[in-house]
């Protein structure tokens, strides 16, 4: 069985099991644990919090210090780790790229360039002068590029200029077999919601979300259901916190104007960055899920909320549109009264909302469990073995 690398070169140091947020670093705990289970020899490279982890091979790197130092210690760790019989993934990090893309020609490696990110706009959010020649280099050559759905693969086909023939599918999973998941928290005593409808929202309070957009339907809905409860659960900044704390932006407060100008003290309220278990017990209370996001990569919470079965109102965007398919309401961007409206139809139809929980549970274990994926993976991994 060949080895497998992960290679996560990000500055900031991770937690490879995070309790208080971090997509990327879930995702690859789950997809790295998921193939060891499977009898992969499996390794990370990355710039960890903390190495102590089960069935996976934890290889520390500093990528803080300045540019020469950190990828002088990162040549020397793959210097030393990388064989013939390495199965290199590049993940997510495109500006770790530079450095295995010259050893797969020393060391005849296998590589693979796999994301989920942003691609479609990293303008608004990276320097592309520097990025996409980094991308477009990596990609090409990439033995494959593995991306988690078709709007993924149409931008990096595009901007690499990429064959689409070693262009590769594989949707991100998500394990439902967390410990945490089982750990109750009773949510609704702890935020004295008690009896209320419950309509959730889990991410970072960041335009790009439509948080402005869920307040406006809050007022729309309050007024036809006067006890429903919003609640917005995340961090209150674009920084994740591995540690747990608390960051408020110019927008939350931006935000929590809105809410206050619009008479939604009693009905709408941001928690701020809550433990994972809580997280999962606001997924297992809540009665409608709201994700009206403006632009995803994956959309991650979407995830989340389906594997738990709840009903889903979104925006009719890729790939949410891709990942949720007709198993939850999808509404056109921007158009905020029929996202309030959604969320009264399900709230005052259980029926319906049951019927469409179901619906998105049953398309979560058939396309983003950890059976389902891993499957896929595998599947690939025999297909690149073949190929020697």
């Amino acid at each position: 069985m060949s080895k497998l690398f992960f290679l996560f070169p990000t500055r900031k140091k991770i937690s490879l099991k995070p309790r208080f947020g971090g997509g990327s670093e879930a995702y690859l705990y789950d997809l790295s644990t998921g193939l060891a289970e499977r009898g992969f020899e499996v390794h990370i490279v990355a710039n960890f919090m903390d190495k102590s982890q089960n069935y996976i091979n934890c290889h520390q790197v500093d990528f803080s210090k300045n540019i020469l130092s950190r990828n002088w210690k990162y040549f020397k760790v793959l210097y030393r780790l990388l064989d013939r019989e390495s199965i290199v993934i590049i993940f997510d990090q495109g500006f770790g790229g530079y450095i295995p893309v010259f050893f797969k020609y020393v060391r005849r490696f296998k590589l693979l360039f796999h994301t989920n990110n942003h691609y479609p706009w990293l303008e608004t959010e990276i320097n592309p002068r520097m990025y996409w020649p980094l991308i477009k280099t990596v990609a090409r050559n990439a033995d494959l590029v593995v991306v988690g759905n078709k709007l993924l693969a149409e931008n990096v086909i595009k901007k690499s200029n990429l064959d689409p023939s070693k262009i590769r599918i594989i949707p991100q999973l998500m394990r439902d077999d967390d410990p945490l998941r089982e750990k109750y928290i009773d949510v609704r005593r702890k935020y004295r919601i008690y009896n209320s409808p419950l309509v959730l929202f889990v991410g970072r309070i960041v335009p790009h979300k439509g948080i402005s957009d869920i307040i406006n339907a809050a007022k729309i809905v309050s007024t036809q259901i006067p006890n429903v409860k919003f609640f917005l659960v995340g961090p209150r900044s674009d920084e994740f916190s591995i540690k747990g704390e608390n960051q408020l932006s110019k927008f939350y407060f931006e935000m929590l104007e809105l809410r206050d100008k619009l008479g939604l003290e009693k009905h709408l309220f941001f928690t701020g960055v809550v433990p994972r278990e809580e997280v999962y017990s606001f997924l297992r209370t809540a009665d409608v899920f709201i994700f009206p996001s403006y632009k995803e990569g994956f959309g991650t919470a979407v995830l989340e909320a389906m594997s738990f079965g709840k009903p889903i109102v979104a925006y009719d965007i890729p790939p949410i549109n891709e990942n949720l398919s007709n198993a939850g309401i999808l509404v056109d961007r921007g158009l905020f009264e029929k996202l309030a409206e959604a969320v009264i139809t399900l709230i005052n139809d259980p029926s319906r909302a049951r019927t469409l929980g179901r619906a998105a549970l049953k398309r979560f274990k058939s396309n983003f469990s950890l059976k389902a994926v891993i499957d896929k993976w595998i599947k690939l991994l025999e297909e690149l073995q073949r190929e020697d």
